[in-house]
């Protein structure tokens, strides 16, 4: 994608949001809604990233991404949740908020929701939820794997392996892991992009961009593992700390790109 056009997904991803912002607020939003609003924030956090080559803006939409589905969590009925489909909880991990990750993890639902989401999906967000925000033991954290390994039925899951380098702290799992986390990544996105038609807001930004894969570097560094400096599709500009905590109500403050 060309880089001229990130300046209009930037302006028609925070528009959307203006437009939005009054029903947020008010707690009219849908589950579906939220998570577009905050994939707005994401939309427009990475395009400032790739346009700019700084951090700061990047940081900044992530958060209010974050805090947004925050403020959602502490409304929101709670059989409308999925955690597994809570990206909104990688964001803050990017922003490097982790005080709004805690608050996302704390109000998300503790149960699969059958039917709607896979079980591994979810076991894999509350495993990261539980393990770093919610004090659960390390007996809890190889429980919730070994539930998750059952879930599988035998498939394979890098994300498995993941989350038992991050509970064990083994530094060479878990970068060997990462990386192929990001390659399948990869494949998997050229896959879809065979034969559809992708968004070009999402080419543009999330298509070569990892906030799941950044959240996860965030993780790693919080239980001092060793990390690679560059990843694929995770930039080291990105992982630079921010400066300074941002108001947590910065997300309903009047949006400009």
């Amino acid at each position: 994608m060309a880089p001229e056009h990130l300046p209009i997904h930037i302006r028609n991803a925070l528009k959307e949001n203006r437009d939005v912002l009054p029903r947020a607020l008010a707690g009219q939003l849908s589950f579906r809604g939220m998570l577009a609003f905050c994939g707005n924030f994401r939309i427009a956090g990475i395009a400032t990233l790739f346009l700019t080559g700084l951090p700061e803006g990047f940081h900044r939409h992530l958060h209010c991404s974050g805090r947004a589905f925050l403020y959602y969590l502490q409304q929101a009925p709670e059989d409308a949740l999925r955690t597994s489909q809570a990206l909104p909880f990688f964001d803050a991990l990017g922003a490097g908020d982790f005080d709004g990750a805690a608050g996302i993890a704390r109000r998300s639902r503790r149960t699969w929701a059958q039917d709607v989401e896979y079980e591994e999906d979810f076991l894999f967000v509350e495993f990261l939820m539980q393990h770093f925000f919610l004090d659960a033991s390390p007996a809890q954290g190889e429980a919730l794997l070994e539930r998750y390994e059952k879930a599988l039925q035998g498939a394979e899951d890098i994300r498995l392996e993941l989350c038992r380098a991050l509970l064990r702290s083994h530094e060479e799992s878990f970068n060997e892991s990462l990386e192929r986390f990001l390659a399948e990544r990869r494949d998997r996105m050229e896959e879809l992009s065979e034969g559809r038609t992708v968004a070009d807001e999402l080419l543009a930004t999330e298509w070569s961009f990892s906030v799941e894969g950044l959240a996860l570097v965030r993780l790693a560094e919080r239980k001092s593992i060793p990390t690679e400096v560059e990843y694929l599709h995770v930039p080291s500009i990105a992982r630079q700390r921010p400066p300074g905590p941002l108001p947590e109500d910065a997300w309903t403050r009047p949006l400009e790109d």
